[in-house]
């Protein structure tokens, strides 16, 4: 099933670290070239040497050997996925700030390839705000999660913080294996964040668009194999590494970065909240307050959707369109007559409607109530999270492209 596929055992200093020993033994039985990299905070709970014998590989447990070798550099290279079990709180936080002061910590800040993490600790460090912040921030980048679960803990005490079991961690990594395979070779073209259109040098009209939609959408294209492309205007949340960022402050520039690009692409997923109009005559200098109430004479900013989908000089032959509206509408069955007509006017293969009138859905949440409207017709996901709906998406997009006509 995992034939010389190459995985990465991360596994940190806690209780749970035990229960690696049968993930390195599994996905070793299921045919993959398995790396084990212990801190030295594991190898208090279960000795090196028995990750050796499980996997037929020696086990690297320090960042410096004495030698010329990079080991974490060379061990992140040379994987397709990582898994970290157990994850601790500790690690956890060195993962989502970026600190790298020993061999774990140093190869998850180089490795390029999918990550898997199975968290393990105790209740309230899980619950712990700080801890639940570097979850978010994790999830953002497109690193996922498997658990924890409620349970026994080792303190006798019973609640969430629980590693998941050792099968649901191999589940977990043959899944996110599989889908790693998905879009190899192909070329993904992705807009995210709201475009600033210049009133004067220091102001501008824009929106509250975080960019957390269309940065989620590339992690998850770029998870599935994809080479992907992010044009990007104003974001207020980080880009996977991998990922490819174009500036697109304004409409007119991300329209020329689109442009561009878009005859490339084998699949271009507009998500970006682009301005519908723009000042008409900006001004080059400050407007002084001092001169009175400014008037704004302002212009459409051009339709990148629809002069993608009507003019197929812009695009590749048998790429795939998408675009997202925006609307103010909680019914699910209104969302979904808007995204039929927005997909019929722009010429798009795939339309995705959300809802932002709500505190729950929209712009600079992590949720949304979405339809997602195909030849096919229109299905409603109701209120799920931006990855999920990113995942529906990019598995919408696969669909297509093996049986274009639906």
């Amino acid at each position: 099933m995992l034939s010389s596929r190459k995985v990465l055992l991360v596994v940190s200093g806690g209780i749970a670290a035990y229960k690696a020993a049968y993930v390195a033994r599994s996905l070793s039985l299921l045919g993959a070239d398995v790396r084990v990299v212990m801190t030295r905070s594991a190898t208090e709970f279960v000795g090196a040497q028995t990750f050796a014998g499980l996997t037929g590989n020696p086990v690297t447990t320090e960042l410096f050997t004495g030698g010329p070798d990079v080991p974490h550099v060379e061990l992140a290279r040379g994987a397709e996925l990582v898994v970290v079990a157990p994850a601790t709180a500790n690690l956890i936080a060195k993962m989502a700030n970026g600190i790298s002061d020993d061999i774990a910590s140093a190869t998850l800040l180089t490795v390029r390839c999918p990550i898997l993490v199975a968290p393990a600790m105790h209740t309230e460090m899980w619950e712990n705000a700080a801890t639940q912040r570097n979850i978010e921030t994790l999830r953002a980048r497109g690193i996922e999660l498997v658990g924890p679960t409620s349970g026994a803990l080792s303190s006798g005490d019973e609640g969430p913080g629980r590693m998941s079991e050792p099968d649901d961690i191999v589940a977990g990594a043959v899944e996110v294996l599989r889908r790693s395979q998905e879009l190899v070779g192909v070329s993904v073209l992705v807009t995210a964040g709201g475009t600033h259109e210049p009133i004067d040098p220091v102001r501008f009209i824009g929106n509250r668009s975080s960019g957390r939609m269309g940065v989620t959408i590339a992690s998850e294209a770029a998870a599935r194999g994809a080479k992907v492309t992010l044009v990007a205007g104003s974001l207020s949340v980080p880009v996977s590494s991998g990922i490819e960022v174009v500036e697109g402050p304004t409409a007119d520039e991300m329209r020329a970065a689109v442009i561009a690009r878009a005859p490339d692409a084998d699949v271009v997923i507009k998500a970006a909240a682009v301005a519908d109009f723009k000042p008409g005559d900006p001004a080059t200098t400050k407007l002084k307050k001092s001169a009175g109430a400014p008037e704004i004479r302002l212009v459409p900013t051009p339709d990148i959707l629809k002069e993608l989908g009507t003019d197929p000089s812009l695009r590749k032959t048998g790429s795939v369109l998408v675009g997202f509206a925006a609307e103010t509408e909680s019914d699910p069955a209104g969302l979904g007559t808007y995204a039929e007509r927005k997909r019929a006017d722009k010429g798009a293969d795939i339309i995705v409607a959300n809802d932002v009138s709500s505190a729950d859905s929209g712009f600079g949440v992590d949720t949304v109530r979405a339809v997602i409207a195909t030849a096919a017709g229109v299905r409603d996901l109701g209120l799920v999270s931006k990855r999920d709906l990113a995942r529906e998406l990019i598995d919408e997009v696969i669909r297509r492209r093996s049986t274009p006509d639906v």
